[in-house]
Formats: C-alpha cells, sequence, structure tokens
C-alpha cells in the first residue's frame, strides 16, 4: 500500500519541476501529474473499507422500490361556472 507521505513526496518533487520547467506545456505536465496524485488520495472509493462479497447463489428477485406521491396541496378555485372539481370542467 502506499502511504499518503510518498504521495506527499512525489506532488513536491513534482512542484519542484514545475517551477523550474521552461515551457508552459511542461508546467501543465507536472500540475496534471500532481491532480492526479491528489485524485487518488482524496478518491472516496480508496478510502472506503471493503465489504465482504454478496453471496449471488439464491434466485431471489425484490420486487422494486417506488417511492410514495408527495401530496401537494391546492388551492380550489371558485369559479361561478364551474361545476366541480375536475379540472375539465368548464
Amino acid at each position: 500500500m502506499i502511504t499518503h507521505e510518498t504521495i506527499v513526496r512525489q506532488i513536491e518533487k513534482l512542484t519542484v519541476e514545475a517551477n523550474h520547467a521552461t515551457t508552459e506545456q511542461q508546467v501543465r505536465e507536472k500540475l496534471t501529474a500532481i491532480r492526479a496524485l491528489c485524485d487518488v488520495v482524496l478518491d472516496e472509493k480508496a478510502n472506503l473499507p471493503k465489504l465482504p462479497p454478496q453471496n449471488f447463489g439464491s434466485a431471489s428477485i425484490s420486487a422494486p422500490v417506488y417511492a410514495q406521491p408527495v401530496a401537494i396541496p391546492a388551492q380550489k378555485l371558485d369559479e361561478e361556472d364551474a361545476n366541480g372539481d375536475s379540472i375539465f370542467d368548464f
């Protein structure tokens, strides 16, 4: 396993190289490498504990889970020509 200290030392080395680079392309390459090293350390997946493998031997299929619709309180229109609560009432 690569330690954080090893990655930080590599980032420091790349920073020095970026400071001594002679072209913008070289600076961009060093900064891209630094970004990649930071992403490795900060990657959430790398820091998550490993889960035990799932047992897929049984062929159980679970029913899909659907969210319950949210009731939105509606203001009832009071029109003198309306004859009901439907939106199709004219």
